[in-house]
This record gives C-alpha cells, sequence and structure tokens, in this order.
C-alpha cells in the first residue's frame, strides 16, 4: 500500500459579533465585489465552487497558474447565537513548488485582510 500523503493546509478565524445569516449575506457581498480586485500581473485563475451550503458552508477550488495541483478552500461559519465564527480552510498540494508556496503564502495573508474585511462589514 502506498504511503499517505499528507496534503498541506492552513486555516484562518474570526469571531463575528453578528448573527450567522447577516454574517453569510456579508461575507458572499465581500466575494462579490473581491472579484474585480485583479492587478496587472496577476495569475488568470478559475474558481470553481463544489460544494454552496447557505448560511454555513462554501467550498471552492482554484484553478490556474497558481504552482499548485490541489488548492481547495473551505469558508465556514459556526451559529453563535447573536454570534457567530468565521472559519477559512485551505488544503493544497503535500509538496508544493517553490511557486506553489509562494501562491500559498500570498493567499493566506491575502484571505485575512478579506475575513478582517467581512468582519468589520458585518458588524458595522
Amino acid at each position: 500500500m502506498p504511503p499517505k500523503k499528507k496534503h498541506r493546509s492552513a486555516s484562518l478565524e474570526r469571531h463575528v459579533r453578528a448573527t450567522r445569516d447577516h454574517t453569510w449575506a456579508t461575507l458572499l457581498a465581500e466575494l462579490e465585489s473581491a472579484t474585480g480586485d485583479v492587478e496587472p500581473g496577476d495569475p488568470p485563475l478559475v474558481e470553481t465552487v463544489i460544494s454552496f451550503e447557505p448560511p454555513w458552508r462554501r467550498v471552492y477550488r482554484l484553478e490556474g497558474d497558481t504552482g499548485l495541483d490541489l488548492y481547495e478552500g473551505t469558508f465556514a461559519l459556526r451559529d453563535d447565537g447573536d454570534e457567530c465564527h468565521l472559519a477559512w480552510a485551505v488544503v493544497a498540494d503535500p509538496e508544493p513548488s517553490t511557486e506553489g508556496e509562494a501562491f500559498l503564502e500570498r493567499t493566506i495573508a491575502a484571505t485575512g485582510g478579506f475575513l478582517d474585511r467581512v468582519v468589520a462589514a458585518a458588524e458595522a
């Protein structure tokens, strides 16, 4: 039996002082507005949503010039009554190339800023 591959993964979490339904709507609105944030020289990417389960989970795959064979991300919201918990996780190649590792690091940093914007907008 071949050895089991350990994929590269990372996650980020935020507490939101807003309901899960409101935060879900805010997340979708922020994702919609972020699609225009393309800079010259950015790699052309295709996002495919592979699971959409309102108001708690959205799973997507990124393909394109990433240096990775596998990139799957998940946004998830846990209901905490009048508040909620927003989490993002990514699973990628077990041993990414240098280009793939750099893409992951940029994506993690950018997603942290994105989550902060979602939280600020949901709590406003």
